[in-house]
């Protein structure tokens, strides 16, 4: 099962779910998502132990347009870096298949081919 597959079954269909031990500038934190926003950013580990949601084990998590710091009250629109080391899309609190585009990706091959 791919990284996004097996992320997609621990997202319940309501849209409320937490991101534990995220990665953020100022340090690890666990964000709720609710609704397509991030509702909250505790200290990794405060969140409830139980509560559904995705163990990223400190991979990263930052704004899609712009790549910035998350903070409350801002869109669910994310990057986020998933356990296996995968970043994919988060918008409006849904992870995306697609992969992040990288500079090999987007400025082509090294030696100039199209290949």
């Amino acid at each position: 099962m791919s990284a996004p597959t097996c992320c997609l079954a621990r997202i319940p269909a309501n849209g409320k779910f937490w991101l534990k031990n995220a990665r953020l500038p100022d340090g690890l934190r666990d964000i709720r998502i609710e609704d397509g926003r991030v509702r909250a950013l505790v200290p990794a580990g405060e969140s409830p132990c139980c509560a559904p949601g995705l163990d990223l084990d400190g991979g990263t998590v930052c704004r899609i347009d712009d790549g910035g710091a998350v903070a409350g009250g801002d869109p669910a629109d994310l990057w986020v870096t998933l356990c296996g080391g995968r970043t994919v899309a988060m918008r409006a609190g849904r992870l995306e298949t697609a992969a992040r585009p990288d500079a090999a990706a987007t400025n082509g091959q090294a030696d100039g081919s199209d290949r």
